[in-house]
């Protein structure tokens, strides 16, 4: 959303706070909205986020010098037993357990 109103002019930079502030824009923003109907069309899988999850997280970020996003997703493949990731992230190159494919991986 922060992104389609600045490319729109309607706010200098990619502020949540700006755009709070020009409220009345908020409406004619409907650009992002096609992107997210056109990703919930995907064959994805949201997990939700749970306390253990955020606490996995943590000895994550801790044994493979992660940041955070990437912690958060080392620990919901732990705890949903999920072993292989698709990315062109090598950070995740220091997780042990996982198999990491990379895009240059396919035919």
């Amino acid at each position: 959303m922060l992104a389609e109103a600045k490319s729109k002019g309607l706010i200098s930079k990619e502020s949540a706070s700006e755009l709070r502030r020009r409220f009345t824009a908020i409406p004619s923003l409907t650009d992002y909205w096609q992107y997210t109907e056109r990703m919930l069309d995907l064959n994805l899988l949201f997990l939700a986020t749970e306390e253990s999850i955020v606490r996995t997280a943590h000895a994550e970020r801790q044994s493979a010098c992660l940041l955070t996003n990437d912690s958060m997703i080392a620990s919901c493949m732990r705890i949903y037993g999920i072993s292989f990731l698709a990315t062109n992230d090598s950070d995740f190159d220091r997780v042990s357990g996982i198999v990491v494919f990379r895009p240059d991986d396919l035919p």
